[in-house]
């Protein structure tokens, strides 16, 4: 693998421990790293599947004889294998206890890589912070109990020198770490690991070093062989953190601190957790009652809910209900349009249009007319149900313009879905006369500049992950756009200027 220190510097403080910094400028979509995972495994509480791939499991490794895999796979890590082999271990011990398989791949670290081991194990697992908590009496049931039940986990090594003793505050150190560090590792475009409840994690000791802010400037990519690549979404100076965002960029600004306290251990300071609007997108605040056009933020420092509009002041316990009504009733509402459409209005005024848990119900509803349009031919879909999407799309891509600066995976799926999406409601509005040829073809020039943008965000991600089939099939999209767009042109003359003209585009 390339080494890539002429891009990046560790520092050291007290309050962040190690991070990256830029060592140069870096200008946006740069390579800033490449990392091979140390580990690779499933979540402590994933289903069973294949030890290789993470498939669907449907028999054994016939060497060891305990590994579940894959019609597709014959074999898997041969380490693992010996090791399972020379055990004295129940035939089924990985099917009762599959929760065990990422610590047993932790620890055999020892027996063959003792240098990356010893990284491991330098790495931050927050021991003594979830000592006695709730998540370390889950992992002593489900992983350290059956570990050290069985005498072949007792003492680790490879045969030769000192042998690793395993215990219990080890074990829960390899949890712990994986917790704190892992990266997802998603399911290619053939695995079946979505359905079945496999999520896959790897540990990579230098990404794992970017700081976190809930706006990166930094976001990741892997390829098809688990290797994770870092780059930079926007340009990054020199001196600059290499920021990286550990929860989801549409939460609000509770719940990123909730599940930033609750599995990364530290309350985060960032701009957009200080600021009671989050940067201008509102999406924690809550609707005035006192007036009809003001928003109610959370001011942290005076532990208040102040309108922006009027100098009303709405109380705690107040938007505790509005938010736990909310909750509820999105929770109980099923898929079909009409009762999100219902919903989404419903909270919106007592939220706001903006209001995460509304994004959360907008974002479901933009996916069902996605499914809808995908089962349909587009000249089959009503247009106002393709309008629909349209503005859908248009309002979480402001959200994720300001949120997620540069390149964004989100950002990149939105623009492909709202730009199909402009091509679709043009071309019904031009079949029924309601546009001229002219802005039919104003249209579809935008829509062709918006796919090219979206394509070359997706060309980040690998081919086989979801977003590396979305890529092909913009980019097929794309092609037969521009075609419609030399039909169109041919209509209304050619004294406007040719698409050879037009700004280049890494896909030209």
């Amino acid at each position: 693998m390339a080494r890539f220190e002429e891009n990046y510097e560790i520092l050291e403080s007290d309050r962040l421990g190690r991070y990256l910094v830029a060592k140069r400028d870096l200008a946006r979509g740069e390579l800033i790293l490449v990392e091979r995972p140390t580990v690779v495994g499933p979540h402590w509480d994933s289903d069973v599947c294949c030890l290789n791939c993470f498939r669907n499991s449907c028999t054994i490794c016939r060497l060891c004889r305990r590994a579940p895999l894959c019609y597709d796979c014959t074999g898997h890590d041969e380490a693992e294998c010996r090791f399972y082999r020379e055990s004295n271990l129940d035939i089924n011990f990985l099917f009762n206890h599959f929760n065990v398989v990422t610590s047993v791949r932790c620890l055999l670290l020892y027996r063959t890589d003792r240098d990356r081991f010893w990284e491991m194990r330098r790495m931050e697992a927050h021991l003594e912070k979830r000592r006695g908590s709730e998540i370390w009496d889950i992992l002593s049931k489900y992983v350290v109990e059956p570990l050290l039940q069985n005498g072949a986990f007792d003492r680790v090594g490879d045969g030769e020198g000192e042998k690793l003793t395993v215990n219990e505050d080890l074990i829960q150190h390899c949890c712990g770490v994986f917790d704190v560090n892992a990266f997802e590792i998603r399911g290619n475009g053939t695995s079946q690991s979505v359905q079945q409840n496999c999520f896959v994690r790897g540990l990579y000791p230098r990404a794992a070093l970017m700081a976190h802010d809930c706006v990166p400037n930094a976001f990741i990519s892997v390829d098809g062989e688990s290797n994770l690549r870092v780059y930079a979404a926007v340009p990054i100076e020199k001196g600059q953190m290499v920021l990286f965002n550990y929860t989801r960029c549409l939460f609000g600004t509770f719940e990123r601190r909730a599940h930033l306290r609750k599995g990364k251990y530290f309350l985060c300071t960032c701009a957009r957790c200080e600021d009671p609007t989050e940067l201008g997108t509102h999406l924690c605040s809550v609707r005035c009652t006192n007036c009809s056009a003001g928003l109610c933020s959370y001011y942290s420092k005076v532990t208040k809910w102040k309108c922006d509009k009027c100098p009303h002041e709405l109380t705690r316990e107040y938007v505790k209900q509005v938010f736990t009504n909310a909750r509820n009733d999105a929770m109980a509402r099923s898929f079909e349009i009409p009762e999100l459409e219902e919903a989404i209005t419903r909270h919106s005024a007592t939220l706001n249009p903006r209001n995460s848990l509304v994004l959360e119900l907008k974002q479901t509803l933009a996916g069902e007319l996605r499914n809808l349009c995908l089962a349909s031919h587009p000249a089959n879909v009503p247009r106002h149900l393709l309008q629909r999407k349209l503005e859908l799309c248009a309002e979480l891509l402001d959200v994720l313009r300001v949120l997620e600066p540069g390149i964004s995976r989100l950002t990149a799926i939105g623009l492909y879905e709202y730009n199909v999406s402009l091509w679709n409601v043009t071309r019904k509005n031009f079949e029924t006369k309601e546009i001229s040829a002219k802005e039919l073809l104003d249209n579809l020039i935008k829509g062709e500049s918006g796919l090219k943008q979206s394509i070359s965000m997706l060309l980040f991600e690998h081919p086989t992950t979801p977003e590396g089939q979305l890529t092909k099939r913009a980019m097929q999209d794309l092609k037969e756009l521009r075609e419609e767009i030399a039909q169109v042109r041919a209509l209304v003359g050619s004294n406007l200027k040719p698409l050879a003209e037009d700004k280049p585009s890494i896909i030209d």
